[in-house]
């Protein structure tokens, strides 16, 4: 791996063009883009750059030429021809998820995510640019920091942090087929790359040429998976601006967009015959620069939706190719802040020309744990869950950034038992009919799945073999293979190209199922889904019912002391009452990974309480001892007081004697008089009365600051509302038979 320590990269304007973009790089020469608008726009490269391509001469050593520069239309731009993607031009929607609140997309979607991209050059690649390592190195920065360009309007920044050259040769089979070097690529990433190396996603960037059009390939909906994130890239333009664009398209279906297809009806700003936007099918020489409305929706859909899960963590400073600059948006060594160039920064409290806070403030308001230049209080939400699978994330109170996010662990059970979590989301087959089918589908019952997925066919089957043949499902494995699906609408939801097959069964039980057009390497939705439940106890993974304790949830929690669940990175995530790393002692709760569950005790909170529990009560206590009259109104030993009247109560009776005489009490006459039972309040002993009323603020206190874990717990929280109701009823409404 190739580590440079200079940075010479800039993203900015033109100034007089409003909507203009820059992207450039000082390198070696001047290289980059000028946008004034949506209809033009030009490439900037050193002449030497431009005969190393035509005439196959040396690239020039690399040291800051100041020579001539060329500046052409990108319009213009010379290649081979035109280019295609291998990923099919059917949309691909994410399932959407129905329990998403207002805030918790305001919070996803404004909050900027971040991909570490590694790019590997094969050996024709290192061959075509005359065994130059240099110049292949300056390239691949040129590459990423056009598709950071790209990507910046989307709220979405790529930061580039490892670069490997094959120089002595490849260390996969390249093929001519995309998709056998795609599947090569990305086995040989999982296996060797990111053991050494972590990173969201990689993408190879090739020398040579695929069969017919085909210019890259990636795997659909695929970010943060450790063996699907990557794609397959051909470097076919002598522009930076072409291999740049086409790896942003490839990187496009990692995050779940799908092609600009005519029948999709998205707004592009650029004129087709200047290009149109990244994520059309297939391009000319003229390269997209841009993405549609279609693509910012496909993202947020599948952010919403929980893809993406590895993209809210801020890389580290140290891990950046290209050294630290203040201007580049990334906080870095000596830096408090970073809000880009003097004409961007819009951050109130950061300095963009020396990248330090100004004074009084704490943080940077680009975190979202910055408010109005201070830290968030320790345990305030930054990232609410994406439904029951997700976890939240909290702020430190020491950083203005929201921790990486986390969810439960595969393998959680959800949906009350009926089914398991599986990359933060929950799958059914029941939301998976309703994904292809409409709001009113529903899964079908399981003799049609052993029905039709025992076939072995297309239409029915566990997985395909390498010969293109497909393997019938075994019995155990028959709720794993194709969805099944009953009601909704007559046709799926997905593109026009599917195959509808229609199975009755027994008792005129019909049920549907479908088979897509997608490509080989477009994951299938009509596949039953990762983590759905197959019988008690099981769940499908890789086609196959198996049981969940290969996911080792048991094993994870028996360290979380009954009091938690696990994470993602199979830590501890606590009840509220609970301290991490192993939820055994009494804290905040939350985990090691997401910040406190509940906010530290701040000074102001601290004050009132000791107001509350200890100064009050003393004063109190002073003004019933120094002031009767106080004492009886406190104690309620006033003569309207309950107290007062079942003392009177409690008197013997004096009753008239029949001859008119007053005064004299006599026995009565019980044959006569009988004196019903009733409800009066209790005279609690004096000496009980100061014991009442501490008992009281002790109970406030175990109430507002952490009572027994058994009132704490959130499974328990209707015990805890009902303490409060019980410990704040007044003494004299207790009551007794006498």
């Amino acid at each position: 791996l190739c580590r440079l320590q200079t940075h010479c990269y800039y993203h900015g304007s033109v100034r007089g063009f409003p909507h203009s973009r820059v992207a450039l790089s000082t390198c070696s020469g001047l290289r980059g883009v000028i946008a004034l608008n949506s209809t033009l726009s030009f490439e900037l490269q050193p002449q030497e750059d431009h005969h190393h391509e035509e005439d196959g001469e040396s690239g020039g050593s690399g040291e800051g030429d100041e020579g001539v520069h060329l500046l052409f239309s990108t319009s213009s731009l010379e290649g081979d021809g035109t280019g295609g993607c291998g990923v099919s031009h059917t949309a691909i929607p994410p399932i959407h998820s129905p329990t998403h609140t207002h805030r918790t997309k305001r919070d996803i979607l404004s909050e900027t995510k971040y991909i570490e991209l590694v790019l590997v050059a094969d050996h024709q690649e290192f061959l075509n640019y005359q065994k130059n390592n240099k110049t292949i190195i300056y390239r691949m920065l040129d590459v990423a920091n056009q598709v950071d360009w790209f990507y910046r309007p989307l709220n979405v920044r790529v930061a580039l942090t490892g670069l490997e050259i094959w120089s002595d040769r490849d260390k996969i089979r390249v093929e001519k087929s995309p998709i056998d070097t795609l599947n090569n690529f990305l086995q040989w990433r999982s296996r060797d790359l990111l053991p050494r190396l972590r990173h969201d996603n990689a993408q190879l960037v090739m020398g040579g040429s695929f069969d017919g059009t085909t210019v890259g390939m990636a795997s659909q909906s695929s970010m943060c998976s450790r063996d699907r994130s990557g794609g397959v890239n051909v470097d076919h333009l002598v522009s930076v601006l072409g291999v740049a664009s086409t790896v942003a398209h490839e990187l496009g279906h990692n995050l779940g967009m799908s092609h600009d297809t005519a029948e999709r009806r998205c707004a592009c700003q650029n004129e087709p015959r200047l290009g149109g936007c990244i994520m059309e099918p297939s391009t000319g020489f003229m390269p997209g620069q841009q993405f549609s409305s279609c693509s910012a929706s496909d993202l947020s859909i599948s952010l919403l939706h929980g893809g993406g899960m590895c993209l809210f963590n801020v890389p580290q400073p140290e891990r950046l190719l290209g050294g630290p600059r203040c201007g580049n948006l990334y906080v870095e060594k000596g830096e408090e802040c970073d809000c880009g160039l003097l004409e961007e920064c819009e951050d109130p409290c950061c300095n963009a020309s020396t990248c330090q806070l100004v004074p009084g403030a704490q943080c940077s308001s680009d975190g979202i744990c910055c408010q109005d230049c201070k830290l968030r209080a320790a345990g305030s939400v930054c990232r609410d869950p994406l439904g029951e699978c997700d976890l939240p994330e909290f702020c430190t109170g020491s950083s203005p950034y929201c921790p990486p996010n986390v969810f439960l662990q595969n393998g959680e059970p959800c949906e009350d038992g009926a089914s398991y979590c599986y990359g933060g989301v929950c799958a059914s087959m029941n939301t998976q009919c309703q994904m292809l089918w409409g709001p009113n589908a529903t899964s079908a019952p399981a003799v049609c799945f052993s029905s039709v997925n025992k076939k072995g066919n297309k239409y029915g089957n566990c997985g395909q073999l390498s010969n293109g043949s497909y393997i019938p499902c075994a019995n155990a494995d028959v709720l794993c293979g194709r969805i099944q699906c009953q009601g909704g609408r007559d046709r799926p939801l997905l593109g026009t190209n599917a195959e509808i097959l229609t199975t009755t069964v027994r008792l005129n039980l019909v049920c549907r199922g479908t088979f897509f057009h997608l490509g080989d390497d477009v994951s299938d939705p009509a596949i039953v889904a990762q983590g759905t439940a197959c019988s008690p106890g099981k769940a499908c993974l890789n086609q196959k019912c198996q049981d969940v304790s290969v996911f080792g949830v048991d094993e994870c929690r028996r360290k979380c002391n009954g009091h938690g669940v696990c994470n993602s990175n199979k830590n501890c995530h606590c009840d509220v009452g609970w301290a991490p790393p192993d939820c055994r002692y009494s804290g905040h709760g939350g985990s090691v990974d997401s910040g406190p569950a509940r906010a530290a005790r701040d000074p102001v909170r601290v004050a009132l309480l000791v107001i509350f529990l200890f100064i009050l009560p003393v004063v109190l206590l002073f003004l019933a001892l120094r002031f009767p009259r106080f004492r009886r109104s406190l104690f309620c030993l006033g003569p309207n007081s309950p107290f007062h009247k079942a003392r009177q109560h409690s008197r013997t009776p004096v009753m008239e004697r029949a001859d008119g005489r007053n005064g004299e009490q006599v026995r009565p006459n019980f044959t006569t008089l009988t004196t019903p039972l009733k409800e009066t309040p209790v005279t609690p002993d004096r000496n009980n009365y100061l014991t009442f009323f501490l008992v009281r603020f002790v109970c406030c206190f175990l109430i507002f600051e952490g009572a027994p874990h058994h009132i704490r717990s959130r499974n328990n929280i209707q015990t805890k509302y009902s303490v409060t109701v019980s410990l704040f009823t007044p003494v004299s409404s207790w009551k007794t038979t006498t």
